[in-house]
């Protein structure tokens, strides 16, 4: 299948990226990142391809959501690394890289709303998930050792909407039991997992070893992976209609 072959393609780009990254050759990894990013992408819309009744059907705002925000994601990611190589004005690429990967998360979740539904606890629990995440970063800066310095509130923002990202995957799948819901929420939590590794590199002090970076990587695209792959799990367009808390 299309989607698993490009997912091994992915494999193939990530361990040369991942060490020519770590040796600071930063120009050879970010000509090996585009590939690696690119092929979660091609992995999602393959996997989407595989079932075009449930693509042009009830799911349509699943994949779409999915898809879209994968491309956020590629281009937050895209950002973030191009910052090490412009090093007096990487300020407007670490907003861009965050920013990109707040609007991601937010076609995640509405792809999921849209698809399944949501009533207004599902909503009140999402959002309120996600105000917790923003706090729990504003607030976590000392006990992680971060210094968040002027990216703080885009930080928290971001953190925010990724919680949100997480209650709506965990809610949705509660409701519906769906396996494709419940791989994209393992997804996201590899994710999250990246980045508690990523906010070290960035923003902590003595993070910035090889391990940090190798763990970061295997993290962020592993969760990429798992959540274009997820899609896979879509089998046609049965008659049934979904609303996360509701009958």
């Amino acid at each position: 299948m299309a989607a698993i072959l490009f997912t091994a393609f992915g494999a193939c780009t990530l361990v040369p990226y991942i060490f020519f990254r770590c040796k600071r050759k930063l120009l050879t990894g970010i000509l090996l990142k585009i590939p690696t990013s690119a092929f979660f992408l091609l992995a999602a819309c393959a996997a989407a391809l595989a079932c075009p009744a449930a693509l042009f059907g009830q799911y349509k705002f699943l994949f779409f959501g999915v898809i879209i925000g994968q491309i956020f994601g590629m281009m937050g990611d895209f950002w973030l690394d191009m910052k090490d190589m412009m090093p007096p004005h990487h300020d407007p690429l670490v907003f861009a890289g965050f920013i990109s990967f707040f609007i991601g998360h937010c076609f995640f979740v509405a792809g999921l709303f849209a698809t399944y539904g949501a009533d207004l606890k599902t909503w009140l629990l999402t959002l309120g998930t996600g105000v917790v995440f923003g706090v729990a970063v504003a607030l976590g800066e000392k006990p992680m050792k971060l210094k968040y310095g002027k990216f703080k509130a885009v930080s928290a923002a971001y953190g925010g909407v990724f919680g949100m990202s997480l209650a709506a995957s965990l809610l949705t799948y509660l409701a519906t039991k769906q396996p494709q819901v419940l791989v994209m929420n393992i997804g996201l939590l590899v994710f999250l997992l990246s980045d508690v590794f990523l906010s070290g590199t960035f923003f902590g002090e003595g993070k910035q070893r090889p391990i940090d970076y190798t763990l970061n990587y295997i993290c962020y695209y592993g969760g990429q992976f798992t959540i274009a792959l997820s899609l896979l799990l879509v089998r046609g367009a049965s008659a049934f209609t979904f609303t996360c808390g509701g009958g």
